[in-house]
């Protein structure tokens, strides 16, 4: 299983690639978010890329530079000539003379070349489908005293416990390969050999098929939030390129990196204190660290707590990722921090409190854990029963999610097809049920905002991925003449040409009643929330959407169109 960090990179790749087949227009064309791959992400920089589809991709190829000849090759860019090197030694001959030449340019010295950081090899020896691959440059493996783990796919070092490290990590997935590095560990090699990082681009954007870029214009950027230079070739609506280079520096001083006692990872981490549920002593333990050497596994024999002990808080604690779509990903049970940190698991038992392990909190950042510690509360009692099943028990939940049931339900009206009718019923907006359901987050305070943006999502994600033009064809073989009818109106235009009234309540009444809470929110000035508990509206309408759904994919299914 991939690492969440570096599925996030590819979820990241596979979205900014795939921007322009779902939106194309000028804004996306030009936009510059493939620029994320330059970031810092969680400790790591990505040194490599290769990604690519019929609409465009990237190529992001990494070079050690001299840094003594940093300002020649900025003088250069953005124009550059890379052929990756199979090797880091050649056979070279002239006549009946032999001799071994290295791969830097020009026969020169060492400190003056710019150096290959891997090697793209290729031998037919090795088991089909992996023909390729990539070989690191000794000069790196060998003195950062990297070795290949086969167990964790990386160069890794070994830490004082024996515990392997990661260090260079080289992922393949869904069509895209990157090799990433971590921020210290390319640090410690830049200090060591002079170099800077040179990362060649090239990213392009494309209409399928769209290749002539005769007469395209061409302007050089070099971009203030950091050091780069490359080319812009444009031709307007069709075709977009930037290609150059970006030059990393390293960023920590040498004392903390060069050091043969210590690893250059070892920062000294800092831990917040919180009430920590001790169900291995049967107690509640107040202003407890989260430092690792107060808890122990089920393989330790000792009186620490487990570190899978639980720690709960107010629902408000998830609010700050609700509320902030752009920088985190929150699913039902992790949260994402983008280009940061990951919670690998939480969840909200019967009290509506939120819960989570000690051992995922503390690999937050300090600075996150301050946030999780505002809301910190003794537990009202267990976890989940979802959680005590998945985590606990390690069994797959005994029912599927309210959330989980409307994405099976959706799923099968998109895959829906009726004989003589072309296209889908319902088509995820933005191409991907992750991205349609994005805004959707269940209610868990009695906060309006919460309650409308909900209704918003719910609504944005059900109501508006029904296709009209599919719809229209379908109530045209029934007699419908009127093209000013929506979606919602067609349904039940189709519903009363099939005597299906009694369905009307269940379907057309529950989506259309959601789409007027969508439009009468505080946006339109008609601010209104219902009676009672807003939490148990959300849910229960939640539950009517999803059973709205199922009932009307039924029924689409039994329709014959001759």
């Amino acid at each position: 299983m991939i690492d969440p960090i570096f599925q996030g990179i590819i979820n990241k790749i596979k979205k900014v690639i795939d921007f322009f087949k779902q939106n194309k227009t000028e804004d996306v064309l030009l936009s510059r978010d493939w620029e994320f791959i330059f970031s810092e992400i969680d400790g790591w920089v990505v040194i490599y890329c290769s990604s690519s589809d019929e609409y465009g991709g990237y190529w992001l190829y990494p070079m050690l530079y001299p840094e003594s000849k940093i300002e020649n090759l900025k003088k250069s860019l953005p124009s550059y000539s890379i052929n990756p090197s199979s090797g880091g030694y050649d056979h070279v001959m002239s006549g009946d003379d032999h001799w071994i030449e290295p791969y830097w340019k020009d026969n020169e010295d060492l400190n003056s070349s710019e150096v290959p950081v891997f090697f793209q090899r290729h031998h037919y020896g090795r088991p089909k489908g992996e023909e390729n691959y990539i070989e690191f440059n000794q000069l790196i493996t060998h003195s950062l005293g990297l070795h290949f783990s086969e167990q964790k796919q990386a160069l890794c070092t070994v830490d004082e416990s024996g515990e392997e490290i990661e260090k260079i990590k080289i992922i393949k997935e869904q069509g895209s390969q990157f090799v990433a590095i971590r921020r210290k560990t390319l640090d410690k090699l830049l200090h060591l050999g002079k170099w800077m990082l040179v990362r060649y681009v090239d990213f392009t954007r494309h209409e399928k098929d769209f290749f002539n870029i005769d007469g395209c214009e061409i302007n050089t950027v070099e971009p203030t939030e950091y050091e780069a230079k490359y080319e812009i070739r444009y031709v307007k609506l069709k075709y977009v390129e930037f290609r150059g280079a970006q030059i990393v520096r390293p960023i920590t001083s040498k004392e903390k990196v060069l050091s043969f006692w210590t690893d250059e990872e070892d920062d000294e981490k800092k831990y917040a204190s919180f009430i920590v549920h001790d169900w291995k002593n049967k107690r509640i333990l107040e202003d407890y660290s989260l430092a690792p050497e107060n808890f122990a596994n089920y393989f330790t024999k000792s009186d620490l707590p487990f570190e899978i002990s639980p720690i709960f808080f107010k629902a408000e604690v998830l609010d700050k990722y609700k509320h902030n779509p752009d920088k985190y990903e929150m699913s039902e049970r992790s949260i994402y921090c983008r280009g940061g940190w990951h919670l690998k698991t939480y969840d909200i038992n019967e009290y509506g409190q939120v819960h989570t392990y000690a051992i995922y909190l503390n690999r937050l950042p300090y600075s996150e854990q301050l946030h999780w510690l505002q809301y910190n509360v003794k537990p009202k009692g267990g976890i989940s029963k979802r959680a005590f099943k998945t985590d606990m028990e390690g069994e797959f939940p005994d029912s599927r999610s309210e959330l989980e049931e409307l994405k099976v339900s959706l799923h099968k009206l998109e895959s829906l097809k009726i004989i003589g009718v072309e296209g889908v019923i319902w088509s995820p907006k933005g191409g991907s049920w992750e991205n349609a359901s994005k805004g959707i987050h269940l209610v868990h305070t009695e906060n309006p905002n919460q309650w409308h943006d909900f209704v918003i999502a719910l609504a944005n994600t059900v109501n508006e991925g029904l296709q009209k033009k599919t719809l229209s064809q379908i109530a045209s073989f029934f007699g419908n003449d009127n093209n000013e009818l929506g979606t919602l109106g067609l349904i039940k235009f189709i519903l009363k040409a099939n005597s299906r009234e009694d369905l009307i309540d269940e379907t057309h009444f529950v989506l259309n009643e959601l789409q007027q809470k969508r439009n009468q929110g505080k946006a339109h000035g008609a601010w209104k929330t219902p009676e009672g508990s807003l939490i148990a509206d959300a849910k229960d309408r939640l539950v009517k959407t999803t059973t709205a759904i199922k009932k009307l994919s039924d029924f689409l299914e039994t329709i014959k169109i001759n």
